[in-house]
């Protein structure tokens, strides 16, 4: 993302940036809208909302280090600290897959609010699936690196400014997708629902491996 020409910087050109930036972050499909998805069909849109407390408990601390000291959190995520979380995103990830797929083979049903996703607690799950997801933190640095720089060259305000104009979007996002799933998932009964949470779960897996393989044998199996 380039700076507008000459250099000169304002509040709007923040705003602006960062709307046409934030989607291909928080509207990407990936663990954590799969989490949501589980999630918001037990607990509909107060699911998503708390999952989006839970990223947001995460992000805006990461944003706030960026801001401060962009050079050594990249560093950081090059190095071993980068390994480690990405093994143990992995590992929270195939937790959370296997809770679901235990649900799936016990026949949970969509109108059951118990079972293993309805234990979940959204916070923790949207935290983990955000601090402990790589690939997330390095999107701010790389697609939201110009987003920081941006407020950099401005200062403090720019910094509230660009985040309150990125994460109502991971708000909206995260709301609809978990009201959608309640809502879609309601019309669908016995093997039908399990069945869904089967492939979710199946999907979180797949995505697990992919963030794995990626990042230490440099192969995705996703397109």
């Amino acid at each position: 993302m380039q700076m507008p020409a000459g250099g000169s910087m304002d509040l709007g050109s923040v705003v602006i940036a960062t709307l046409i930036a934030s989607p291909s972050g928080a509207l990407s499909p990936g663990p954590l809208t799969l989490a949501t998805l589980a999630i918001g069909s037990k607990s509909g849109w107060r699911g998503g909302f708390l999952i989006a407390v839970g990223h947001m408990a995460v992000e805006l601390p990461y944003v706030l280090a960026l801001f401060l000291s962009m050079n050594y959190v990249a560093n950081l995520l090059k190095g071993l600290l980068g390994d480690v979380i990405t093994v143990l995103g992995v590992l929270a990830i195939s937790f959370f897959a296997a809770m679901i797929i235990r649900d799936s083979l016990k026949g949970a049903s969509s109108r059951d609010p118990g079972g293993s996703i309805g234990a979940a607690n959204p916070i923790v799950i949207g935290a983990l699936f955000t601090g402990l997801n790589v690939y997330f933190l390095l999107w701010w640095l790389s697609i939201g690196l110009g987003l920081v720089s941006m407020t950099s060259s401005i200062g403090a305000t720019a910094v509230v400014v660009m985040y309150l104009s990125h994460v109502w979007i991971d708000y909206l996002w995260l709301i609809t997708v978990a009201e959608a799933s309640r809502k879609g998932l309601r019309i669908l009964k016995g093997k039908a629902y399990s069945s869904l949470l089967l492939i979710l779960g199946a999907l979180l897996l797949i995505f697990g491996a992919n963030i794995a393989l990626t990042r230490f044998a440099n192969v995705s199996i996703i397109p």
